[in-house]
Order: structure tokens, then sequence, then C-alpha cells
């Protein structure tokens, strides 16, 4: 296990806070009243988040092999897919042999934690204890270990350079986020609540196998994104998505009190956070909160999408309408959450 830390972190304080008067849609329209709640405070008493920027092998070559094991379709080389497939295969099958049921909960311990513990014995070890119940054997760990061990040896042959080369990759995302994710913070702690996300994270940068990517690993305060060049979208800024990332990391108490199951969380919440992102976006001048710019941020984040809903026909308009009544009614965010649940036929409990 190999991590390295950057030194940019994003304690800047950004001055591209103002809201635009006569903005249209639904940041300018409804937001600007919503920002005029007696009961938020001034943008300058709003404690800024940590963002701790690092690098790792083994996040990169478990994010890869996740891609190839559930979404192959989506690298951009060929070659990528064709040489970690064996590998990926090998270890996606062993994550359900141990759970078919919740193969996905063993991924999404896997990767993130490919951060911070330092031999793949114990990241077996540990993923493997926290989410099955009962003695773990250890020819189970050890096969999820050789598992692992060859997906990153496979990874540093595809890109033996990966190291070297993140630094410049992640370099352009920093600077956007120093300039703009205090005051992108801000505005959705007005939006949702001030005491909603954790104080500090880390922010992996991954090889960009996807051509963009990333995801939101709440229970261990880290989300995980390419680090890509230039925007894959211009209507969608990588700064967007990495806030909508990071807008998703809800503390221990936030998650704990809402009483959802963990599985409707890890449905609801990504989709909970996209409308007040891409208002704060838009507040920024950076996108614009709209229907198409939501439902383009679905498909090409792979934002799940309820069973029996269409797209663009009835999620995007739905989400829409929920954020246009939570506006009006200026209800607590624990409440307008247990409404958009319902909107989207998710069990709460």
């Amino acid at each position: 296990m190999e991590l390295i830390h950057f030194r940019c972190s994003s304690t800047s304080t950004s001055t591209s806070t103002r809201t635009k008067p006569g903005w249209a849609g639904i940041a300018s329209k409804s937001a600007t009243v919503f920002l005029n709640r007696p009961k938020t405070k001034p943008l300058t008493e709003i404690e800024h988040m940590h963002l701790n920027w690092t690098k790792s092998y083994s996040v990169s070559a478990l994010h890869t092999a996740e891609c190839c094991w559930g979404s192959a379709n989506r690298l951009i080389d060929p070659q990528v897919s064709q040489r970690m497939q064996a590998s990926a295969d090998a270890l996606g099958t062993c994550l359900h042999d141990a759970d078919s049921l919740h193969a996905e909960n063993l991924w999404d311990d896997l990767v993130p934690l490919g951060s911070s513990i330092a031999s793949n014995s114990a990241l077996a070890n540990e993923v493997l204890t926290n989410r099955l119940d009962g003695f773990v054997e250890q020819s189970l760990v050890q096969r999820l270990t050789g598992c692992i061990t060859d997906v990153e040896a496979t990874f540093k042959i595809l890109f033996p350079k990966y190291l070297e080369q993140i630094d410049f990759r992640v370099k352009p995302l920093q600077e956007q986020w120093i300039g703009y994710g205090n005051g992108f913070l801000a505005h959705i702690a007005r939006f949702t609540s001030r005491e909603l996300l954790v104080s500090q994270a880390d922010v992996i940068a991954l090889q960009p196998v996807q051509g963009g990517g990333g995801k939101s690993h709440h229970e261990h305060a880290s989300v995980r994104i390419e680090a890509v060049l230039t925007n894959p979208l211009t209507e969608l800024p990588e700064l967007v998505r990495i806030g909508w990332l990071v807008s998703q990391l809800y503390n221990t108490s936030t998650r704990h009190s809402l009483g959802f199951k963990p599985e409707t969380l890890h449905r609801l919440i990504p989709l909970a956070m996209l409308v007040p992102s891409l208002a704060a976006a838009q507040l920024l001048e950076v996108a614009r909160c709209d229907e198409p710019t939501a439902a383009m941020a679905i498909e090409h984040w792979h934002i799940a999408i309820p069973k029996q809903m269409d797209l663009h026909t009835q999620l995007v308009p739905s989400l829409m309408e929920w954020w246009e009544q939570y506006l009006h009614l200026k209800s607590n965010w624990d409440v307008a959450l247990q409404a958009l649940a319902h909107r989207l036929g998710l069990n709460l409990h």
C-alpha cells in the first residue's frame, strides 16, 4: 500500500461567492430567497472543510479493477480492459464469493481503504471482518490478498509513471478548488445544514481510465476522482463533480439521526446532493442549475436511477419539483430527504 500526500489543501477563501441578480433558473430564482432566511449564518461564519489531497497506487489500481469488473465499456483505452480484466475478474469473483448479496459494499470498503492500510493482507482482513458476520476463514483472507496484489502488479505495468504524472494531472482541479471550493461548500451549507458535513476529508487522485469518474465514500470521509487534464463536459466542469462528491460526506451523527438504512442512504444521497450542488455552481457562475444539466450529470456521472423511473420524463422533473418545494417551504434538510425518498420510492427504514 502506498499513500502520498499533496501539499495543497483547500483552506483558502474564495472571493467568487456573490449571487448575480437576474440569473434565470432555480439557483437565481429560488435559491436567492433561501439564502436570505433569517436562521442562516453569514458566509464568513460558515466553517470550511479541509481537504487532504492524496495519491495512491493501490486505490488507482483497485478503482481500475472495479471499472473493469462492473463497467468495462466505460474505459477509454481497450488495452487497459484487456490486460486488467483477468485480475479484475478474479478480484470481483472473490468479493462475490465472500458475500454475494453485498459484494458492492465490499468494493466500497476495499477501494478507499487501500490508501490507508499498510499491507494487502491487513487490507483484506479489515474489509472482510468489517462486512462479514462471524468467523472469517484465513483461506478467504489469503485469496483476497493475492487478488489485490495481482491487481496492483498489473496496474503498475500499465501505468508505471502514475506517481510521477498524477501531480501534474490533478493540479488544475486543485487550483480550481482553491479558488471556488470554500464558496461552493458555503452555499451547500446554506442550502442544507451547517452541521451536515465532515470537517475534513481525503481526496484521492486517480489515473483517468474512464476519462472522468469518481465516487464518494462517506463511511471513510473520502472521495476518489479521476484526474483529467481538461473537462470532459464543458457544461459540467470537474470542479462541480468534486463539489458534488464532497457534499455527500455527511458526518456520522447526521447519518445516524436520519434513520435511513445504509442501502437507502447509498442511493438517496447522490441524487439529493445533485441539485444543491448545481445550484451552488450556478451561484458561482460555473454551471447551470436546470433540467438539461441535471440530466447530463446523472447520465455522465453514472448516478444510479431508481427502478422504473425514466431519467428525462420522471426522475429529473421530480428532483426539480422537490427542490422548488423545499426552497418554498423552508423545511429542515432531514425532512426534505424524507420527502425525496418517498418520491423516489426508496425504502426508508
